[in-house]
């Protein structure tokens, strides 16, 4: 039994040291991009209900290396900036499908082939999503008559 799990210690860290230098590649890619691009870039390009801002958005997304959890605060704050709803989708589909650290991990345990086609097919994807988005119809958000109507039974 000691044998089986020291030759699974064992794999874990040559998985570790061959896939290492690409992680940390990528890990200097997302840094890079990250000082790089002003923060207000992103908003500025994202605030119409158009196809030209949902292709920004994915492309934009898709060497991000943000969790699925990461990304959801996020495309908030990307709405709250006055992003469309279809460019907020195809971002926050995107960026959790791949990212500058998980295209290096790729080559380093798959094969360029696959290099190629996951944020390809993450950027199809996201680019989808968002303009299935945008054609939704837009929240009517009813706002409350009065201050009275606004408080909620129980709330202190």
């Amino acid at each position: 039994m000691a044998e089986v799990i020291w030759g699974i210690l064992l794999e874990c860290w040559e998985i570790l040291v061959e896939s290492a230098p690409f992680v940390l590649f990528g890990f200097l890619a997302a840094g890079l991009l990250k000082g790089l691009l002003p923060e207000d870039l992103v908003s500025r390009h994202l605030g119409r209900s158009s196809v030209g801002s949902v292709i920004k958005a994915s492309l934009f997304g898709v060497p991000l290396p943000l969790c699925s959890c990461g990304v959801i605060p996020a495309a908030v704050e990307l709405r709250k900036q006055g992003a469309s709803k279809g460019a907020s989708a195809a971002f926050l589909v995107s960026v959790p499908e791949t990212g500058v650290d998980s295209i290096a991990i790729t080559w380093a345990l798959l094969d360029p082939i696959m290099t190629v086609i996951r944020p390809l097919a993450a950027f199809v994807t996201a680019t989808v999503t968002g303009l299935l988005i945008n054609r939704l119809p837009e929240d009517q958000v009813a706002q409350p008559a009065s201050a009275d109507a606004a408080e909620e039974p129980g709330c202190g």
